[in-house]
C-alpha cells in the first residue's frame, strides 16, 4: 500500500485532529482553509477540505445568503448536487431536490 503519511490530509489529522478540521469546515466551509493554514503554519488548499468532506461524509447547514442556496431556491441548481450541504427543508418546502 502506498505511503500517504506526508499528505496534507494526514498532517491535518495528526496535528489538529479530524474533529477540529471538521468543526472548521462546518463553520466556514471551503473558506476554512485560511484559518487552518494559519494554525498549521503552511498552506492548506481548499481542495483538501473538499476531499476530506467527501471522504468523511461531513454535512453542514447552508446559509440563506449563499449563492448555492439562492440557486437551489430559484430552481437553477438541484439541491441533490450538493450532498454535503443541509437545506432546511422544514422551513423551505419549495426547495427542489
Amino acid at each position: 500500500m502506498r505511503d500517504t503519511s506526508y499528505s496534507m490530509t494526514q498532517r491535518l489529522i495528526k496535528t489538529l485532529g479530524i474533529e477540529e478540521v471538521e468543526k472548521a469546515w462546518i463553520s466556514k466551509g471551503m473558506n476554512a482553509w485560511e484559518g487552518l493554514s494559519e494554525r498549521m503554519n503552511e498552506y492548506v488548499s481548499p481542495y483538501v477540505l473538499r476531499y476530506m468532506s467527501n471522504k468523511y461524509n461531513w454535512k453542514r447547514l447552508i446559509s440563506k445568503n449563499s449563492p448555492i442556496y439562492k440557486g437551489v431556491m430559484a430552481g437553477t441548481v438541484p439541491a441533490a448536487y450538493y450532498k454535503h450541504l443541509i437545506f432546511n427543508l422544514e422551513i423551505d418546502d419549495d426547495v427542489k431536490i
